[in-house]
């Protein structure tokens, strides 16, 4: 058995995928953004460490990797909180618009 649909309605299914696309832009950049900066969010530690390092030498180790964690901690959970938010706003985008 086969099945087949009209042209038609597959046009119109694609054009409103489109559309909701198109509205939902900005909440898929917020999201994206987020992942993006909570992937990220390792390297702070590794920049803590190398600052300290630079800074205070072998005690620097040390607290750059406290400072540098923290960094990271914060710059994860805005990263997630950001996903968060623009997944909101991809899905509610077309009912508000």
């Amino acid at each position: 058995m086969t099945l087949r649909l009209p042209l038609s309605a597959v046009a119109f299914t694609l054009s409103l995928c489109a559309a909701t696309t198109a509205f939902a832009a900005e909440g898929v950049e917020r999201a994206v953004d987020g992942a993006a900066s909570t992937i990220t969010s390792p390297g702070k530690v590794v920049e803590g460490i190398a600052d300290g390092a630079n800074e205070d030498g072998a005690v620097g180790v040390v607290t750059g990797s406290v400072k540098g964690g923290a960094a990271a901690a914060g710059q994860a959970v805005k990263g997630a909180a950001d996903v968060g938010v623009g997944v909101i706003e991809a899905v509610t985008s077309p009912l508000t618009d």
